[in-house]
């Protein structure tokens, strides 16, 4: 009986350290789930006086989930907080931002900044008229926004990606509970899946990791039950 207890206690401290190894992902797991966000600060990159991709940010208390600003004409301000609904891509403007997303943090792993950039500008000009008449302020020469845009609608327009590859990502839109002030939330874009870190990686499901930790304590089960046969008289 003393091994069986001992090995059903290292399975179960086993799967509830698995579990609690498994970071929650950012829209809790369900489209439509209330979040509460804030700003915590913003990386190297920048256009102009304004900060570039990524913006880090704090969901439910978990800090430093990368994601992308598409609201070129709201200000907010590091430190500021507010609730938030986390929502599925689902038009063709979403869909393009999540493409030029995807393509700044390929940007970035390669050290391509001015890239990155054009990525930036281009997710901005998607849902602001002011963005599209503004002259972006000088950054390093790259691709461009307007060429980054086209690549952007093209693929999007072609089905070069299929549908599983919008299901990759979520917008984070604004819903009450702001700062008064000049200071108005913006639109966010994040991977469903994010971990802190600049550049989100996807984890293990939690459904995959409980039915580990059952085999587990199957097998403990299973090695209890042999013990006690084979201690049986007769046997």
């Amino acid at each position: 009986m003393k091994k069986f207890n001992v090995g059903l206690a290292l399975a179960a401290v086993a799967l509830l350290s698995l579990l609690s190894l498994c970071p929650l992902n950012v829209h809790a797991e369900t489209i439509g789930a209330i979040v509460n966000i804030e700003l915590t600060g913003t990386g190297s990159l920048s256009i102009g006086s304004d900060a570039a991709y990524p913006y880090y940010m704090s969901v439910d208390g978990s800090a430093n989930i990368s994601m992308m600003c598409v609201s070129y004409d709201n200000d907010i301000s590091r430190g500021e907080s507010w609730i938030a609904q986390v929502q599925a891509i689902t038009t063709t403007l979403q869909k393009e931002a999540a493409w030029l997303f995807n393509d700044d943090n390929v940007s970035i792993a390669a050290g391509n900044d001015a890239q990155a950039n054009d990525d930036q500008w281009a997710a901005w000009e998607i849902f602001s008229v002011n963005a599209q008449n503004a002259t972006p302020p000088s950054y390093p020469p790259g691709p461009g926004a307007a060429a980054q845009l086209a690549a952007a609608q093209a693929a999007v327009a072609t089905n070069s990606e299929p549908a599983s590859f919008y299901q990759q990502f979520v917008i984070i839109v604004p819903q009450w509970g702001w700062p008064a002030g000049d200071d108005v939330p913006q639109n966010f874009l994040a991977y469903a899946d994010s971990q802190p870190g600049p550049i989100p990686a996807i984890s293990p499901e939690p459904s995959s990791l409980v039915l580990f930790g059952t085999g587990m304590l199957g097998t403990a089960a299973f090695l209890y039950r042999r013990n006690k046969l084979l201690k049986t008289p007769g046997r």
